[in-house]
């Protein structure tokens, strides 16, 4: 049984743009980054930065950052990286060589499939999505999926992650985290799982988004959380959203610039905070709809938009995390299969690293538990369309072609379905769990289409599947951490 990690191994990833056309980026990025500047709005940040030889305006919160000291500071980040899981079996090595897949966040409705409409999400749609990505193969990291209503709204985010914890073995992403207190309180909890602080800096259970605001603007609360994550090397995912016409030109090109320049100034400040502190450029962007200038995040604008910020962080030699699926459709069906399946076929033939998404529609407010299982059946054949092919004595087969011959000739009949080989390799041949080949009239009398197989599958898993949950003392200990966010939150 290989490790769970391989199941995400790619071949060495096609490039799309030229060495030229990403130096341009980069140049324009830094040219400015040194003219207009960057508006900061996290006082932490513009002192590490104005420490390390940064142009600041504390009036306006301008930061201008001269030449070289852009490149100078980020040649601290790690290269590669590890997500760790709760258990060793579910650790991510984020070396350039594999695809990994997450869950999507911050939904705020769920979608009912037997009544065909929306209700609030709830804390339990945290434990019971949780319990499905644990489930499913092709799940890499569980991101907590909903923003729960029935739970008061300064501890959801707290809420949310401690049944993340509890039911997950997998490496866990936060996402919405607004202030650098509840980032502590997060780094809290996963120290209280791992045995310490110093021991999640060797083991990080946990990472966590934060968001740029474009055009040119860092957030002075996500920004403060996310030098406390820094301090603590819990890996950060820098996550710009810039959207092409609105908040950056409705260029391929001016839209890079402006995520290449919020990007760098966060990964910059980071590391004049804590320099060596883990980080990834992850990027989600997008375009207007020019009728109605909605986000359009599943269109092949956004799908190279995220392919580009992907060689953009592999050319700077930073781990990457960008785009994934993420469908625009309203309800589960032919759209977001289409865009999906489109958007997790670029992410493995172009090594896309971390790519996040699974089981959210409508622009990532909408929960979905029968996309979640359509998504992971996507991103299994993109993986295995993803797959280095080996070309060997062994796969080549040479002498078995010699024995079977010609089609209807000799004591094989030309036929490879008696090798004994077949028999094994065949084993390594996707198989969909809710697609079927069987003949028409076999699936005509099941009655059922993809959708119903999907949420009959999702049922199974709830009712059947029992994740190993998180030790009972600690799960106390974070019950306690919990009461203490009700408190300072």
């Amino acid at each position: 049984m290989p490790a769970f990690a391989d199941r995400f191994r790619v071949r060495k990833p096609v490039g799309l743009m030229s060495e030229e056309d990403k130096r341009a980026i980069h140049d324009g990025a830094l040219e400015i980054m040194e003219t207009v500047g960057i508006r900061i709005h996290s006082k932490v940040a513009r002192d590490a930065l104005k420490n390390a030889g940064a142009s600041v305006e504390d009036g306006n919160a301008i930061v201008r950052f001269p030449a070289g000291l852009v490149d100078s500071l980020i040649s601290s980040v790690p290269e590669k990286i590890l997500l760790a899981g709760r258990e060793k079996e579910y650790d991510l090595p984020v070396d350039g060589s594999h695809c990994y897949y997450t869950t999507d966040g911050c939904g705020v409705l769920v979608w009912d499939q037997k009544t065909r409409s929306r209700r609030l999400s709830v804390l339990k749609d945290i434990r019971d999505t949780a319990t499905v990505a644990d489930h499913l193969q092709n799940c890499s990291i569980y991101e907590p999926m909903v923003v729960a209503s029935d739970v008061p709204e300064n501890v959801h985010v707290l809420a949310g992650m401690k049944e993340a914890f509890e039911v997950s073995r997998k490496h866990i992403e936060s996402e919405s985290t607004s202030t650098a207190e509840e980032a502590r309180l997060q780094i809290k909890m996963a120290s209280e799982i791992v045995g310490g602080p110093e021991e999640l800096k060797k083991r990080p259970i946990l990472s966590a988004m934060v968001c740029t605001m474009s055009p040119l603007t860092l957030d002075g609360h996500t920004t403060d959380a996310g030098m406390v994550w820094a301090k603590a090397h819990v890996p950060v995912y820098i996550t710009g959203m810039a959207m092409m016409g609105v908040s950056s030109p409705a260029t391929f090109a001016g839209n890079l610039v402006v995520n290449h320049a919020e990007t760098l100034a966060m990964a910059a400040a980071m590391q004049a905070h804590e320099k060596g502190s883990p980080l990834l450029y992850a990027s989600v962007l997008s375009n207007m709809d020019p009728r109605t200038g909605a986000i359009q995040l599943a269109s092949p604008e956004g799908l190279l938009l995220c392919v580009y910020a992907h060689e953009m962080a592999k050319w700077l030699k930073m781990p990457s995390a960008s785009g994934g699926l993420g469908s625009n459709a309203k309800v589960p069906g032919v759209q977001s299969s289409l865009e999906n399946g489109m958007l997790a076929m670029a992410s493995t033939m172009l090594g896309q690293e971390i790519s996040n998404g699974i089981g959210l529609l409508d622009c990532s407010t909408v929960l979905s538990y029968e996309q979640m299982i359509i998504d992971d059946d996507i991103i299994g054949r993109a993986l295995r369309v993803g797959r280095e092919v080996p070309v060997t004595k062994e796969t080549l087969h040479i002498d078995m072609i010699k024995d079977v011959g010609i089609l209807g000739m000799g004591k094989k009949k030309g036929s490879f379905l008696g090798e004994r080989a077949t028999m094994t390799e065949s084993r390594e041949f996707f198989r969909s769990q809710i697609f079927t080949s069987e003949p028409y009239d076999q699936w005509a009398a099941k009655g059922k289409d993809e959708l119903m197989v999907a949420k009959e599958k999702a049922d199974w898993i709830l009712d059947n599947h029992k994740p190993e949950m998180l030790d009972r003392d600690i799960s106390k200990r974070l019950d306690e951490i919990l009461k203490e966010a009700s408190k300072v939150l």
